[in-house]
């Protein structure tokens, strides 16, 4: 509450100043005074402090039984996420207006969190929001000579670097942890539609729905081999669309169009699948993302149904959340789906241009 009353002090006295700028009743030393002494509030990430001691009535299952789920928070822009503009980019803005995709989310599709920084690629905007836990927000929309115009599948490595798959490129674009970009992957001689993306130590993986396989490449972008080949066997896929790897470097694959997921060692050799055709308990109609808690409890969104199934290793129904709307909880077309190593759960809800947080709740939580 405090917090909301001191940054809407902050915004009045803007907007009073503003006004005044224009009127030429304020000269810029002031405006400069006003902006630092707003910079000395720190932007603090509001999803995870004090997690624990939150309450929410927002659960699955619903009490009186005990919760696993617990819905969090919505991020539609950087505020959500306790991102504040410095007063150097709030006085740019007076004088030469308005970033056009500063923050906005059109359609988010993938996303990944790495140190508790988030990195949401959004093919309705052609660019790359990322979202730094320190405060900062930047976007990536060049790549070298090329602007990014369908951003897909996005992942970053242990030392920051940012891999994003673009559909209409045809390739794999590597930037740094500030957004610069460093070099590309692949072609259209070799990718028909690149998509998801997860990263090894030591591979790349990527999903290339067009061709129905699953290419691997090392981190310094050489191919290596690739996996899969259009059909509904074991090891075959139906424009799959979106992969995971959890820590033992098991591969779990969104075989789209087969309404099922495939599980597969590092190599590519098959381990198991679960999932069928159908509108049912457990049933599958259009699963985009995949991801995978500490526990290894498989999530799965599909854009018909606009919810996330659990399932256990064996492919057994345990649980499902979300459902059509517009509200916290509820969704719109959900893509890509990412849980982080402290049991986040972030689903990139795109027809509501937002990312929703969810939380898995262990037993002593």
């Amino acid at each position: 509450m405090k917090q909301d009353v001191l940054i809407l002090k902050h915004q009045e006295l803007f907007n009073i100043m503003k006004e005044n700028i224009f009127k030429g009743k304020v000269n810029l030393s002031i405006i400069l005074i006003f902006f630092l002494i707003i910079s000395c509030s720190n932007s603090k990430n509001i999803i995870y402090n004090n997690i624990d001691s939150r309450e929410s009535t927002l659960v699955w299952p619903p009490y009186p039984q005990i919760p696993k789920i617990k819905f969090l928070t919505c991020i539609y822009t950087p505020s959500d996420f306790g991102i504040n503009k410095s007063w150097v980019e709030q006085t740019i803005e007076i004088f030469f207006g308005k970033e056009q995709f500063y923050g906005t989310m059109i359609r988010p599709h993938g996303i990944y969190a790495f140190n508790r920084n988030l990195y949401i690629t959004d093919p309705g905007a052609h660019i790359v929001h990322v979202y730094d836990s320190n405060g900062k927000y930047f976007l990536i929309k060049d790549a070298g000579q090329a602007e990014l115009q369908s951003p897909i599948g996005i992942a970053v490595d242990e030392d920051g670097k940012i891999y994003v798959t673009d559909s209409s490129l045809k390739k794999v674009f590597v930037f740094d942890r500030n957004g610069k970009f460093k070099y590309e992957i692949g072609s259209s001689n070799l990718f028909l539609r690149p998509s998801g993306i997860a990263l090894t130590s030591d591979r790349i993986y990527v999903i290339d729905t067009h061709s129905h396989r699953v290419l691997v490449f090392n981190k310094k972008g050489e191919f290596l081999f690739s996996f899969g080949n259009q059909g509904n066997q074991k090891g075959e896929f139906n424009y799959p669309t979106n992969i995971f790897i959890d820590k033992q470097e098991i591969l779990y694959i969104t075989d789209s169009l087969n309404f099922r997921i495939q599980i597969f060692d590092k190599d590519g050799n098959f381990l198991s699948m679960f999932g069928k055709a159908g509108d049912g308990s457990g049933d599958l109609s259009r699963p985009k993302g995949v991801a995978v808690d500490s526990e290894g409890h498989i999530y799965v969104s599909d854009s018909n149904f606009d919810n996330v199934q659990i399932f256990d290793k064996e492919g057994r129904l345990l649980l499902v959340f979300g459902k059509t709307g517009t509200g916290n909880g509820e969704m719109i077309l959900p893509a890509g789906i990412f849980i982080d190593n402290d049991d986040f759960i972030y689903v990139a809800d795109s027809y509501n241009h937002r990312i929703q947080v969810f939380k898995y709740l262990k037993n002593k939580e």
